[in-house]
């Protein structure tokens, strides 16, 4: 290529750039990455430079003019397919005199970085090219005109007017045909555009990004429990509520709602009334808000049911004990109560180890079926020591499975703080009274 045409093809591309990049605002509209949003069609039309080798003598290259026309559709924002047309006319291009204009067709695909206003891009192009009104040997004649394959790759830069115009600022290319030229048949040749895009057809958005942080979520969690969930007409209900909070330990008011019955007390810990609730199931709403933060609440649902007449738990008529016989006393010595805890049920080390002595001493009396009694002392409500002395009785049984005694052995009763061993009013005798006692069964 000769200085003058390399000076033409510089200022015509820094032309190009300068009207692409020269202003930031369109029709009074300020651009802003008008790249960043991608339609599916493109568009262009340009200006077409082609510096060619095509004479066979050595490198008589010459220059060529002419024009391109290309479309492409967007597969995803930054692949895309495209076909492209280019055409070019020169004259007096050997000193034969013979001219040439060159065609070529051809498409593949290509490769672009969008989501700024410069765009760099890069393609590979396979098709045809078509040589007319030239001189093309063939052996021992020629023609003036012919065909081959042709293949072309490079890249170049697009510069983003707005969503819907861009412009070609260059684009350079490698082209290779293989024309009839009387030696190797081969033509290298350079070829440079610049034009302009247009672009159409739904948007391929580019996807949206998540910016990552630690942010902490206040919240609130309400749990709420009651001492019992069935009860006689005119017992009292007792509620318990208890909140986490995000942050931790933020101040916080309880609100009960009931629609039977009378709400006693305030705060976490308050008593029902049903005096006068007729038989049924009933529920207890609890609503926990922190202070100062009325956005932060949760709540809770407590059931419960008033009993019927009939429903109404009563202590059995304790099982009488079987005649004080050398085996029956044989079998209270190896066999003891077990002792519990205030309001528990939980098996205690001590109580452990008597029941699995009595284990052992069952499992070698393989005849001896078992009566486990539950009992509270004389403190609380009829119902709920009832409750609890089936608890203690239960926990008894499944410890004495568990130590190898097998289930259709042991059966269990609850008496409850009904039966009392002593009575005195101290914790020694009351001691006495939270047990599971056990007898022989017949």
């Amino acid at each position: 290529m000769n200085i003058d045409s390399l000076v033409q093809l510089s200022i015509k591309m820094l032309a190009v750039l300068l009207v692409a990049t020269g202003g930031s605002q369109i029709y009074g509209q300020e651009i802003s990455s008008p790249a960043t949003e991608v339609p599916k069609f493109d568009v262009s039309l340009g200006y077409n430079f082609l510096r060619s080798n095509a004479p066979p003598s050595g490198c008589s290259c010459f220059d060529a003019n002419g024009g391109y026309a290309s479309a492409a559709f967007h597969v995803t924002r930054w692949l895309s397919f495209e076909g492209e047309v280019t055409g070019q006319h020169q004259t007096n291009i050997s000193n034969l005199g013979q001219s040439l204009t060159l065609l070529t067709f051809a498409g593949g695909p290509k490769v672009s970085y969008p989501g700024h206003r410069l765009v760099p891009f890069g393609e590979v192009l396979i098709g045809g090219a078509h040589g007319s009104d030239s001189y093309f040997p063939t052996g021992t004649t020629y023609s003036s005109t012919a065909s081959s394959l042709t293949l072309s790759t490079g890249g170049g830069l697009e510069v983003g007017i707005n969503k819907l115009i861009s412009v070609r600022a260059f684009d350079v290319q490698y082209l290779k045909t293989e024309l009839p030229n009387g030696t190797n048949n081969t033509q290298n040749h350079l070829m440079a555009s610049a034009g302009i895009i247009f672009k159409f057809g739904d948007v391929i958005k580019k996807p949206a990004t998540i910016p990552y942080s630690f942010v902490r979520e206040d919240n609130i969690a309400l749990s709420c429990t009651s001492s019992v969930s069935n009860l006689d007409q005119g017992d009292t209900l007792e509620i318990y509520g208890s909140t986490l909070t995000e942050p931790d330990k933020l101040e916080v008011t309880y609100d009960w709602i009931s629609t039977v019955g009378k709400i006693v007390g305030t705060g976490h810990r308050v008593m029902l009334d049903t005096q006068g609730v007729p038989p049924g199931n009933y529920h207890v709403i609890g609503h926990a808000v922190t202070v100062g933060q009325k956005t932060m609440s949760a709540d809770c649902d407590i059931p419960f049911r008033i009993k019927t007449e009939q429903q109404t738990v009563k202590a059995p008529t304790p099982v009488p004990a079987a005649p004080e016989t050398p085996r029956v006393k044989e079998f209270h010595e190896n066999v003891p109560d077990a002792l519990f805890d205030y309001d528990s049920a939980a098996i205690r080390p001590d109580t452990q180890t008597a029941i699995n002595h009595a284990a052992v001493y069952l499992q070698s009396h393989p005849d001896i079926y078992v009566m486990v009694g539950g009992y509270a002392d004389d403190r609380g409500a009829v119902v709920y020591n009832l409750k609890l002395g089936e608890r203690r009785a239960e926990a008894a049984r499944m410890a004495l499975i568990a130590a190898g005694v097998s289930p259709e052995r042991v059966q269990i009763v609850s008496y409850g703080k009904e039966v009392q061993v002593c009575t005195a009013e101290n914790e020694t005798c009351r001691q006495q009274n939270r047990r599971a006692a056990f007898n022989m069964h017949p």
